[in-house]
């Protein structure tokens, strides 16, 4: 073939490909509808039928009422008005015997929930997400219904940055939920759990502040696989997390369970709430040693009205990692006698002109992922609050380099002396770090005190303490009393039935509005004709010189 033939060929297979492309952008143009409270919930179903997977639905008006939404497709749902949506208590949809705000179907797999305030007072449910996989549901308000959020059988969803408040029941409820991450949220005030889990797997649950909830802040049910519960600040529950699962490969790690309350009426009984962590009857793992096995390691588990941390009495002894007890003495750490526990130690570290704290394992190492806590510091009159970070904390106090001084951390409701000089580095990482001294007290709980557990009790011992004995001793559990547990896990769940149905739909007009194309698809849209043309001309031009030139 002709070289010339050739490159000719050629430049014209590349322009045909770029004009093809264009055209395949074209046919990607999604589109904005806007809904406003004058529609009424017919109207806003049919906009959501009749748009486009990707395309987006704004909210504009500042509030809706008597509202219940199918979504059975890849939608966008924002508001960027804070619209407040008022869920319809009678409105049921997809022949399903409940109530809800939204319900995402599997039809609906990568939508966005964004921006809303959804009070479901009196419905079932604020959100149900069925079978809906990467959906991201973030920066909404979801208030009410007997269970605010629903997630079941789904993959890779996002529930993040939500405020979720005030269910009859549990706040958000996970049923056969997998490879998910729930992250900053705040749930509180609900009539149950704050987090209900039943055969949950590879999911990610951290940084939540979950407080202020009848039941357990979380509560794990049935199947448990390698999930990672870290950095969530639980505080003011029934219970601070209620572990009754088959766990395997589960990580509960840098939590803070504090102040959680006692509660007579408690359905588990009077006896065992109060806990920072719990253990149900039906709580299992492998044995000590597997890789498989349950870790619960560098938590803050303090000022629990009960125990720190409690076992079932019908379990066997378990062992827990090295957790922080707020206390110097190992005999007051208030966990139960049917629970091993590491009681890490707390000790200075020096940091120039200032004041530096390190948490420390059984080993005496230092530990860098951990819980966050407050404690007061009193240094040359004057009290600062020590907030610890990843294992530390740092109080920029001014001081002295080259004085001595009395500096007093309070632990366990009482101060504990120590003589400080502050002349090591000013940055953190590189602060003249010490290993605590190993040579005093077991490092394992003693609770020989015949006291109820109260995380605010006093050690004996007005001293920092660190081990690396292997001594393990128990304690008195004053709770003697033991009630079976109950959960509704599984009351009140949607079926899978006819997820996928979309509805009666209405004969009435068109009764929406749909916004013009965004600017963005409006440009590619009138430039797109002539970037067709100018290459068609460039062709031609091409040809025609190729020919003269012949």
């Amino acid at each position: 073939m002709d070289k010339k033939v050739f490159c000719l060929f050629f430049i014209c297979f590349i322009g045909l490909f770029v004009i093809s492309s264009v055209n395949a952008v074209e046919d990607k143009i999604t589109s904005d509808y806007q809904v406003t409270s004058d529609l009424s919930n017919e109207d806003i179903q049919k906009v959501f039928d009749s748009a486009n997977d990707g395309d987006t639905i704004e909210f504009k008006s500042k509030e809706y009422k008597n509202i219940s939404l199918v979504v059975d497709k890849k939608l966008n749902i924002i508001s960027k008005v804070n619209s407040n949506i008022h869920v319809s208590f009678d409105i049921k949809n997809l022949r399903i015997n409940k109530t809800f705000g939204f319900y995402f179907t599997p039809n609906s797999k990568g939508s966005l929930l964004s921006g809303i305030t959804i009070v479901a007072n009196s419905a079932d449910y604020g959100i149900v997400l069925n079978s809906s996989d990467n959906t991201i549901i973030k920066n909404n308000i979801i208030t009410g219904g007997a269970n605010s959020i629903l997630i079941r059988n789904s993959h890779n969803v996002g529930l993040t940055y939500n405020d979720i408040s005030k269910a009859i029941k549990n706040g958000v409820q996970l049923q056969n939920v997998k490879n998910s991450l729930f992250y900053n949220n705040k749930i509180s005030y609900n009539g149950r759990s704050g987090i209900e889990t039943s055969n949950i797997d590879n999911n990610n649950i951290s940084y939540n502040i979950i407080h202020h909830n009848r039941f357990n802040g979380i509560s794990m049910y049935n199947e448990s696989s390698s999930n990672s519960i870290k950095h969530n600040n639980v505080y003011e529950n029934t219970n601070g997390i209620y572990i009754d699962s088959n766990s395997k490969y589960d990580i509960i790690n840098a939590n803070t369970f504090t102040s959680n309350r006692r509660d007579p009426n408690c359905e588990l009984g009077g006896y065992e709430s109060g806990n920072g962590l719990l253990f149900g009857a039906d709580f299992k793992t492998a044995k000590e040693g597997s890789a498989a096995r349950l870790q619960v390691k560098y938590n803050v588990l303090t000022h629990n009205e009960q125990y720190q941390a409690k076992n079932n009495p019908e379990l066997p002894v378990f062992k827990l990692g090295d957790n922080w007890f707020d206390s110097t003495d190992d005999s007051n750490t208030f966990v139960c006698p049917m629970l091993l526990a590491g009681i890490m130690k707390l000790d200075t570290i020096s940091v120039k002109n200032g004041i530096g704290l390190q948490m420390y394992d059984t080993n005496g190492n230092e530990v860098k992922e951990f819980a966050t806590f407050d404690t007061k510091v009193n240094v040359d009159g004057k009290q600062y609050t020590a907030k610890f970070v990843n294992g530390r904390a740092i109080i920029d106090a001014k001081l002295d380099s080259n004085k001595e001084y009395d500096v007093e951390v309070e632990i366990g409701g009482k101060f504990v002396k120590y003589k400080y000089k502050a002349t090591g580095e000013k940055d953190n990482n590189n602060a003249n770090n010490k290993k605590p001294d190993t040579t005093n007290s077991g490092s394992f709980n003693t609770n020989r005190s015949s006291k109820q557990g109260n995380g605010d009790s006093n050690s004996p011992n007005n001293h920092i303490s660190n081990s690396n004995s292997s001594s393990k001793k128990y304690g008195s559990n004053s709770s003697d009393i033991y009630s079976n547990d109950y959960s509704d896990n599984g009351q009140n769940t949607i079926s899978n039935g006819d997820s996928n149905a979309n509805g009666d739909e209405s004969k009435e007009g068109k009764a929406y509005e749909v916004v013009p194309e965004s600017k963005i698809s409006k440009s590619l849209t009138e430039t797109s004709g002539i970037v067709v043309l100018i290459m068609v001309f460039l062709m031609i031009l091409f040809i025609f010189g190729y020919r003269r030139g012949q």
